[in-house]
This record gives structure tokens, sequence and C-alpha cells, in this order.
């Protein structure tokens, strides 16, 4: 270690935002993440009554959501570096909300109406899986490259920050797999989780307004 390195501040100390706004990133991180794959196992519970649980629905749900998130990282690292800033947490937090609501809403039978003139067992499996997961995934898949946007300040923290939010996220998912197949699906029904979901976004929704007001108040003072 140089002399130089020596006598750098703590890393969050040159984080781009203020502790409090870097811990609920860290927060965002971890419970998108559990509603990411949280939302996998449900949409998983939603199709297999139509279309069984054998490895062509499980192949098809897994390919959406990768898709889905793939399409996510790529679209949020663009967005991010335009608009960096708690203001686009909060859209992409309303976005997914949303969309949890309408399938919510689709869970109750309007999937079924909707592929009833498809003829092909997989076409109408790859179509259910795409309108149930793959919008919700990219929006939320979003977040990941904005988190790292946020918190860094200099280039050359990029690796350990990207590294340890990235780690966060996959944690947040393992937790939210296990959880949501294990506690939730048993307790609560698909339907109920996916409403619990969307709530959840709502809120954290205005907290990241809330975040913002506060940076552009503080801002306007000094």
């Amino acid at each position: 270690m140089t002399t130089a390195e020596a006598r750098r501040p703590p890393l969050y100390h040159r984080l781009a935002v203020s502790p409090g706004a870097a811990l609920l990133v860290l927060i965002d991180v971890f419970t998108l993440g559990f509603v990411t794959l949280g939302f996998e196992m449900v949409a998983s519970r939603i199709l297999t009554p139509l279309f069984g649980s054998g490895i062509y629905t499980w192949a098809t749900i897994i390919s959406i959501v990768v898709g889905g998130l793939m399409a996510g990282y790529f679209l949020g690292g663009i967005i991010a570096d335009r608009f960096p800033g708690f203001g686009l947490a909060a859209v992409i937090k309303f976005l997914a909300c949303g969309y949890l609501f309408f399938v919510y809403a689709m869970a109750q039978g309007g999937l079924e109406r909707s592929i009833v003139g498809i003829d092909s067992e997989f076409s109408a499996l790859f179509v259910s899986g795409f309108v149930v997961c793959f919008p919700p995934l990219v929006v939320l898949g979003m977040y990941s490259p904005l988190s790292v946007r946020l918190l860094l300040r200099e280039p050359r923290d990029a690796g350990k920050i990207s590294g340890g939010l990235f780690a966060l996220s996959s944690f947040g998912n393992i937790l939210g797999i296990i959880v949501t197949t294990f506690v939730f699906i048993p307790t609560m029904g698909t339907r109920d989780i996916t409403y619990y979901f969307a709530t959840f976004l709502l809120a954290s929704g205005f907290v990241s307004l809330s975040t913002r007001a506060m940076m552009l108040a503080r801002r306007s003072i000094a």
C-alpha cells in the first residue's frame, strides 16, 4: 500500500451521497433483490397450474427472468448515466409496483383468457411467461446499475462498490427464493404475495422521493 492510499479516507467518506442516502441504496439493493427472485417463485406458481411444473415450464421461466434482467441491466446503465438520482429510483419502483398490481389482477383468471386463442402449448407457455415475468424484471433490473451510479464518486472505487452491491443483491435474491418458497407461498398464496410485493415497492418509491426532496433542500440551503 502506498502512502497516498494509506492516507485516503474510509470508503464511506468517499461516496457520492450522504451516509443516510447510501444506507437507503444498500437497503434498496437488498430488498429489490429479494422481490426480484421472490417474484420469480410467485410467477412459477401462477404458471404451473396452467402448464405443469415440468422442465419446459421452468426453462421458460428462468430464461425469461434472465432475459428481463439482462435487458434491465443494459437499459438501466444507459438511463442512470443520463438521470442519476433518487427520482429515477422512485420511477423504477413505481413502474414495477404498477406492473405487479397488473399481474395481481391477471392472476384471477385474466391470464387464462388471454391465451385461449393460442393453439400451441409451448407458444402459450412462452407468451404467459413473458407477460407475467418480463416487464417487471426489466424494470427491477434497472436499479442495479443505478445503485452503482448513485454511490460512486471516485473511479478507483468502482470495483469495491459494484462488487459489494452485486453481492448484497445476490444475498437478497437467495433470501427472496427461500423465504417466498418456504414461508410466503404456504401461508399466503401467490396473489397475496404479489399484492404485498407491489405495496412494498409503492412505499419504497415514496421513500426514494422523500430522499430526493431532502437532498434538493440541502443543496438549495448550501
